[in-house]
């Protein structure tokens, strides 16, 4: 998010704010197209042609495995959110001269089905599984969204440096923008045992670069407390850090560090890059935690099931999404959300990672300039008031006005990350090993992450082999390969 917009993000979402302390719908309904209007003539405009026109024709969208209810609506609503995507989603339709079909959900293997047969049904892809994500491109079933028409990838609404992570050979198949929203990995923090126990705000050290693996392990012991002295930390009233459900949760904070599971090496081809001194020090790190008693609460170690509930107000932080901020607004104490936490401070930036819905296109489409200029509008058209009030339906009354949650919810949403290797091939062989399962080796007494790492790389490479193997059936040569004359001069 571009600095104009999060300040044009912040008068709308105050116009709207103001106009519901009114109590009046008519009222509330003209603030926020009013400022809808301010933003969209302020910010920069898209270039699809006013006068285009396609008659009427209809674009259908495959939700493949993924819940489209902030995407699109066919009607409006009392709910703000659902309101605020209908609008958008005529606006569209009345712009284009298009009709967008989203009623029917189809899965993996219905859309293939159709695709084979020559069916046209459905253009616009929302890929949220990643299994889908890899075979999609495997087995040829994309469209290049390199030559689609109206599509600016160099536009603020795209996040070009996100889709140049997840381009893995010469075409790019899958689209992030503005018009996707996102729930990615983050913090919740309960903000009255910082205050209780005089630790330093987490949202002060956001700000400062501090927020570190280091620092998010210290305030974590500093609130522990063994309320009835048993030694056990996992009663009611005990006091812990972090509760977990599953210790896979703890992946989130190996990206978050800026070592990502593979990445791309001067040929731009996808190779493994876990073995490194800093994955060394974080797999300590995450290890020191599961051996401090009572900093993790989990359903694996208690047996009940569920990690201790954050709500109950003795946890400090729970691994959750910015979404959770609607349902925190009801608990009993003040609850914060920051990033996940830097390496350390010489990190550039913040990295929140998500395996969120990803936009692909049909190889199937024959009408391409429709969908391309679709997924243009909607993607310029989100910021002007589908996405401001997203943050208002995640922030709801109680943090709707604290200024510094909106700082940390735009320093999040600024952050969001896609781990290429998780994203691609999380549940494949070796990297499920390595990433899913790879947190667990370690709370369950592998320490020697040298030793997963050499168990598990040989088949991770495998899987990146067989998958270039198969996208250079579709797209030929990907890498240029040293001639006998290259050698030589070598």
């Amino acid at each position: 998010m571009k600095k104009l917009g999060i300040f044009l993000l912040i008068a709308v979402m105050l116009t709207q704010l103001a106009a519901c302390g009114s109590g009046n719908t008519e009222e509330t309904e003209a603030a926020t197209e009013a400022a809808t209007e301010n933003t969209e003539t302020t910010r920069i405009q898209h270039q699809i042609p006013d006068e285009l026109d396609f008659g009427g024709a209809t674009m259908g969208v495959a939700n493949l495995k993924h819940d489209l209810s902030y995407y699109f609506a066919d009607e409006s609503s009392s709910d703000n959110m659902v309101a605020s995507v209908y609008r958008r989603t005529v606006k569209t339709e009345d712009f284009l001269g298009i009709n967008i079909d989203s009623s029917t959900e189809v899965d993996y293997s219905n859309f293939i089905t159709l695709y084979k047969s020559g069916d046209d049904l459905y253009q616009l892809l929302f890929v949220g599984d990643i299994t889908d994500t890899k075979n999609l491109v495997t087995e040829g079933y994309l469209y290049n969204m390199d030559t689609l028409p109206y599509v600016d990838f160099s536009a603020e609404w795209w996040n070009a440096e996100q889709m140049d992570i997840l381009r893995l050979s010469k075409n790019t198949y899958y689209g992030i923008s503005d018009f996707i929203l996102t729930n990615p990995c983050a913090l919740l923090f309960n903000r009255n045992l910082i205050t209780d126990n005089n630790l330093d705000s987490p949202y002060q050290l956001v700000l400062d670069g501090k927020w570190t693996l280091d620092k998010f392990i210290e305030l974590g012991k500093a609130v522990i407390n063994d309320a009835n002295g048993n030694g056990e930390f996992y009663d009611e009233d005990d006091i812990n850090a972090i509760t977990v459900a599953d210790y896979s949760q703890a992946i989130a904070f190996v990206p978050a560090c800026d070592q990502p599971i593979s990445a791309k090496n001067e040929e731009g081809r996808l190779e493994m890059t876990l073995k490194t001194e800093k994955m060394l020090q974080i797999a300590d790190k995450l290890l020191s935690v599961c051996e401090t008693t009572g900093f993790l609460h989990c359903s694996v170690t208690t047996g009940n099931g569920v990690g201790k509930s954050f709500s109950t107000g003795n946890v400090l932080y729970v691994r959750e999404g910015p979404a959770s901020m609607a349902s925190a607004a009801d608990y009993d104490f003040d609850t914060g959300i920051v990033p996940m936490p830097k390496f350390d401070e010489a990190q550039e930036k913040y990295m929140c990672d998500t395996s969120s819905v990803k936009l692909a296109v049909s190889g199937q489409t024959k009408n391409a300039e429709m969908v391309g200029a679709a997924l243009e509008f909607l993607a310029w058209d989100s910021k002007n008031e589908v996405f401001p009030t997203y943050y208002d339906v995640l922030l709801k009354t109680r943090y709707s006005q604290d200024m510094e949650t909106r700082e940390m919810m735009n320093i999040i949403f600024d952050s969001i990350s896609y781990e290429i290797g998780g994203v691609y091939f999380g549940m494949s062989p070796g990297f499920c090993e390595l990433w899913y399962t790879g947190a667990q080796h370690m709370v369950f007494g592998e320490k020697n992450f040298n030793a997963l790492f050499r168990a598990f790389k040989g088949p991770a490479n495998n899987t990146i082999n067989e998958f270039y193997t198969a996208v250079e059936k579709i797209e030929g040569s990907l890498f240029v390969e040293e001639t006998t004359a290259d050698t030589a001069a070598q």
